[in-house]
């Protein structure tokens, strides 16, 4: 199987246009192929993501402190025995 990338155009009603773009003739008879349609993500989504990462990110960090902080934690070798066990 090849593989071909085309760059097409949106219309305004949602149609897909493809450029002029033929492949070689491999039979007389008409064959079927994939179309796999990849869109970019609207940059507004990705907005949304990034900043509750950030705010995940801030949120995990103030609770670890306070953790820290009143001795609620657990000590590493406990970790490591933990990850032994199979």
């Amino acid at each position: 199987m090849k593989a071909y990338e085309l760059t097409a155009t949106v219309t305004d009603n949602g149609q897909i246009q493809l450029p002029d773009f033929r492949l070689a003739s491999t039979s007389s008879q008409p064959s079927t192929v994939k179309v796999i349609i990849l869109v970019d993500e609207i940059e507004e989504n990705q907005n949304e993501l990034d900043s509750s990462d950030e705010n995940f990110s801030e949120e995990s960090f103030k609770k670890s402190w306070q953790q820290a902080i009143t001795g609620d934690t657990v000590p590493l070798s406990e970790l490591w025995e933990e990850t032994d066990i199979v």
